[in-house]
Formats: C-alpha cells, structure tokens, sequence
C-alpha cells in the first residue's frame, strides 16, 4: 500500500478496497449524476516503459500504432498472444521523454509485465510493474473540465487526447469533455486529490466500471486472458487496433480475422433487473435456452439500485434468437444498444 492508500484511509475511515479490486467510501448508487465526481480507481494498475526504444518496441508488440502516441495523445491498445488472444487490454500514454505508462487493470499487471519483459532485453528500454508507485483517478460530470483547468490548469481537449507536466497525466475518454482519467505517483495524487476533493463529489470506483459499461468498453481481466480476440470486444470501432501500422504479436491472426474471417462472437451491451445477488465475475459463462454449450463470457457488470448493466461477448447466433442466460438463472439478458457503431467491418 503506498502513500496515497494511506492518506485516503485516513480521509474516509469507513473505506475499503473490495475482493474484486473496487474502492468503495460508501456510495452505492450508481446512477449517480453530480456536477462532477471523483474516485480512486483501485482496479487499475500500471506498467512502466522508460528508454529511447520504449515507443518502438511497443510498436512490434501490441495492437496500436505508437507513431500516433506522444505528450498530447493517448491511445487504447492490447498486447495479444501469437494466436491472436488478448492477454492485457491498456489505455497508454505518455509522461514524459522516453517514459510510458500503460493503465491495465492490476490483476494483469504482473502477467503482462512477465510476459513483455521477455522480449524488451533486445531494445533499448525497460519494463516493470508500476503499479504500487501510480495512482488512476477518475474525474467525471458536467463541469469535471472546468475543475481540471480550475485546480490544476491543464485539460485536453478531445477524446484520447492528453496532457501531461511530467508529473501527472489526464486522458480524456469522452467525446463531450465529462469523463477523465489522471494518472501520478502516489505523492503527486495525494495533492491532486486534496485540490480536487474540496469541490468534486466523492464516489466508489464502481461507478467508473458503470461509466465504461454504459460506453461499451470492455477491458481484459485475469479471468479472461487469453479469450478474446481485439475484434471480440470492438476494439477495431474505438481505435485500439491499427491495421496499417506492420507486424506485432498476433497480427495476422487479428488482420485475417478483419479481411478474410467471419466474426461470430462480438461484445454487446446488456442489463438484467437485480433479483437478489448476482455471483457471476468476468469470464463467467453465457447460455442460450436453445442450447446447453456456451454462447458467450462475461466481460464486467456493474450494480444499480434496481439492475445489473453488463457487457458480454456473445454470438451473434444467440442474440437474435433473444433467450440469454447465465448458468443456474433463467432470467434473460435484455440486449441493449452500443453508444458507437456495433457491426464491425467484416
């Protein structure tokens, strides 16, 4: 636990980091709608690139094309293993000179770094894991902007743009300027926090799972490495796959999948109304009342007062026919639109 974790369980007493990552301070309602909120994104963890060769290695290793990647834009990407699979999901950007920080969720920080520190001997550059040194925040609303420049004079200006004063870094995720994430050490969070805190509404960070749930953006997690294809959670529709940028791991899997293959599985949005408790984590079994074998996986859920939002990869098969279902449950999933264009390019 470093500095930040310390000073916020000095600040909220009653806080606590949950068995499945998420910090909560006690506000449970996540259709939450504040002028502007923030939170401590305990589920995210980080890797870190330092080295001139840091962007360049990327570039041979993971979905995205780095050449578009500096101080003022970000980028979503995944690293894939040779048959294609994702084995970690990251928003990446850039701190300062020959410094990258990927946001991943935590519980696949040590995997990734393991996996990618094999082949970075050959570059210039380093990897390690990150995660106990930087601290994600999330600020969100109408007016999250207008604080950012407020407290701390500086905000980008689209979506997937960035700003950075080589202490911090803010993404915005939106389109509208209501949604950002802040990334610093742990020392330089504390502070941001203390600026922020006095006029934002403070949240659990399930309420960030609702907000990329609502925008249909599927993250990997431990339970499901290794089961996705980038196609699979849409990631060709909100700029996490480049196909012009040349080889990396698991290209011509991903590149034949786009111009040759026939996607059968894809991510969908969906809710079901709360009856009780719902047991089902990421990776979670889907089924269909016309067949007893899998049709899909859960890829995260979130909690409201009345129902469970989700996102699952299903196929396409199994959701015209309309009677989804996890196991033991026979209440069916009602699919919902995506905020972004659903049918991917075949």
């Amino acid at each position: 636990m470093n500095t930040f974790w310390q000073f916020l369980n000095e600040q909220y007493p009653e806080s606590f980091i949950s068995n499945d990552r998420y910090w909560n301070v006690g506000s449970t309602d996540t259709n939450v709608d504040q002028d502007c909120t923030i939170s401590a994104l305990s589920q995210y963890g980080f890797l870190a690139i330092t080295g001139p060769d840091g962007s360049k290695f990327l570039q041979g290793q993971t979905t995205c094309d780095w050449r578009n990647v500096d101080v003022d834009n970000a980028t979503l990407g995944s690293y894939c293993n040779i048959k294609g699979r994702m084995v970690i999901s990251f928003l990446g950007g850039t701190l300062k000179n020959e410094e990258i920080l990927l946001r991943l969720h935590a519980d696949t920080a040590d995997s990734g770094c393991e996996t990618l520190a094999k082949y970075i001997v050959f570059s210039k550059a380093k990897i390690k894991n990150a995660t106990d040194e930087y601290v994600a925040l999330g600020i969100s609303g109408k007016k999250a902007k207008e604080l950012l420049l407020e407290q701390l004079g500086m905000a980008p200006t689209a979506a997937m743009k960035q700003v950075t004063n080589g202490q911090a870094i803010i993404v915005q995720l939106d389109d509208d300027g209501e949604r950002f994430e802040c990334w610093a050490t742990a020392e330089t969070a504390t502070e941001l926090w203390r600026q922020l805190g006095t006029t934002a509404t403070t949240i659990d960070s399930t309420h960030w799972e609702a907000q990329n749930i609502q925008a249909g953006l599927g993250e990997i997690r431990a339970s499901t490495q290794d089961t996705f294809i980038p196609q699979m959670l849409n990631y060709q529709l909100i700029g996490g796959v480049s196909f012009t940028k040349g080889c990396y791991t698991g290209q011509e899997v991903v590149a034949r999948m786009q111009y040759r293959g026939k996607l059968k599985r894809r991510l969908y949005r969906a809710k079901l109304p709360l009856n009780g408790s719902f047991p089902y984590s990421a990776g979670a079994d889907i089924f269909s009342d016309n067949s007893s074998q899998s049709v899909g996986n859960l890829v995260s859920a979130s909690h409201s007062a009345q129902e469970i939002n989700l996102l699952a990869v299903i196929t396409e098969e199994a959701v015209a026919l309309n009677k989804l279902h996890f196991a033991n449950d026979s209440t069916h999933l009602l699919i919902e639109d995506l905020p972004y264009l659903s049918t991917a390019s075949e």
